[in-house]
């Protein structure tokens, strides 16, 4: 018998929902075939099974699921499976796969039982707008009440709530300090255009300042590293850089895995992938997670400095503001136009200390301000 565990999905959640099983009950699956969709609150991920043989799930679709759960069993034979159910040895709560309502909602079973204590009909459950209802879409629905006239009461969307969860977490177990630095970025735009049409593919501050945070990992080792309980860290040995995407469906975090050995042709064409990725929703759980340091991008017009959370098991993010201009005197004393922008980190006190900070800095400003050392083929 081989075991169907869940995997850690998303770093955000400690609980995913299983929309629907793939596979029947009793059905022969083979190694690597798709058995179950589970939604976690920003994507949807399949999950494949370990081995070859007899399906026997142990979850309902629409029941809440934790990482590191055993959902399923895959058994050599249907024999041994037949075996298993005889003596009595499933779960409980082994699922015959219940069809959903008429009305197409699939209620977990501890949303349920708040539906059941308020009497909340099917109409109103419809208005929350998923097809998976958990027990915090009926919380925020009954704290929501009647709207009165004077106010509207409005639900904030799934993709919200994690990310609140997520500052929350965040302001209440990690003791952050802030800096800033201010980068001239004209020789940076100008180098940006050059891959730009030479890889088809745009490429900017974004895509340079992701490099520069990368190429710094086995200098400044700490700003990529995990608090561990104990007061140790975890250094990783490369830098997955998540960079974060909100452009209407929600606030995204994909990651460039060992983002150092990316060349600059492909680190544009990577997160032009991920823009579409993140306007159409269409992220897999496994592009949103275990990225070890962020590039918050704040980048919009007019917008000179920002402060992001650390995520937690992260030390630190680096922000980037827009682009400003200011004249400044050339080298005849003439007065010319300069492009600059800021740059901020934020840090997790407890690993890193203001002067290593204000070092790290200093690096990526240097990269920037001469960003030919960023325009890197693939290693």
């Amino acid at each position: 018998m081989i075991d169907v565990e869940l995997p850690k999905l998303n770093n955000n959640d400690t609980s995913y929902v299983l929309v629907e099983w793939l596979v029947d009950d009793g059905t022969e699956v083979t190694t690597g075939q798709p058995l179950v969709v589970i939604e976690t609150s920003k994507a949807q991920e399949e999950i494949e099974s370990p081995g070859e043989g007899v399906l026997h799930s142990l979850v309902k679709p629409g029941q809440d699921c934790r990482p590191g759960q055993v959902i399923a069993h895959v058994f050599a034979s249907a024999e041994e499976r037949a075996e298993f159910v005889r003596n009595g040895e499933a779960s409980a709560d082994a699922a015959e796969h219940d069809q959903p309502p008429a009305s197409g909602l699939l209620i977990t079973k501890d949303a349920q039982a708040l539906v059941d204590e308020h009497g909340l009909s099917e109409d109103v459950l419809r208005g929350v707008g998923r097809k998976v209802i958990r027990r915090t879409d009926v919380e925020a629905l009954l704290a929501r009440g009647e709207p009165t006239d004077t106010a509207e009461a409005r639900e904030l969307p799934q993709w919200q709530r994690a990310v609140g969860a997520v500052v929350s977490e965040s302001m209440r177990t990690i003791p952050a300090a802030a800096a800033y630095v201010r980068v001239d970025v004209d020789e940076a735009l100008a180098l940006g255009r050059q891959v730009s049409d030479r890889g088809g593919t745009p490429f900017g501050l974004p895509e340079l300042l992701v490099a520069a945070v990368a190429r710094r990992h086995a200098g400044h080792p700490l700003f990529f590293a995990r608090l561990l309980d104990d007061g140790n860290v975890h250094i990783p040995p490369t830098a997955d850089v998540g960079v974060t995407m909100d452009l209407g469906k929600g606030l995204f975090v994909p990651v460039v895995r060992d983002a150092a050995a990316v060349g600059a042709e492909r680190l544009g064409e990577l997160l032009m992938e991920y823009r579409i990725k993140a306007l159409r929703g269409a992220f897999r759980a496994s592009e949103l997670t275990d990225a070890n340091i962020m590039v918050a991008l704040h980048n919009t017009e007019g917008v000179v400095l920002a402060t992001p959370i650390v995520f937690p098991g992260q030390t630190c993010v680096v922000s980037l503001g827009g682009t400003e201009e200011r004249l400044v005197l050339d080298g005849e004393g003439r007065p010319v136009a300069s492009r600059y922008v800021h740059i901020g980190l934020v840090y997790d006190h407890r690993v890193v200390n203001g002067r290593d900070a204000m070092a790290f800095l200093q690096a990526l400003k240097a990269d920037l301000e001469s960003p030919t050392v960023l325009d890197v083929a693939a290693g």
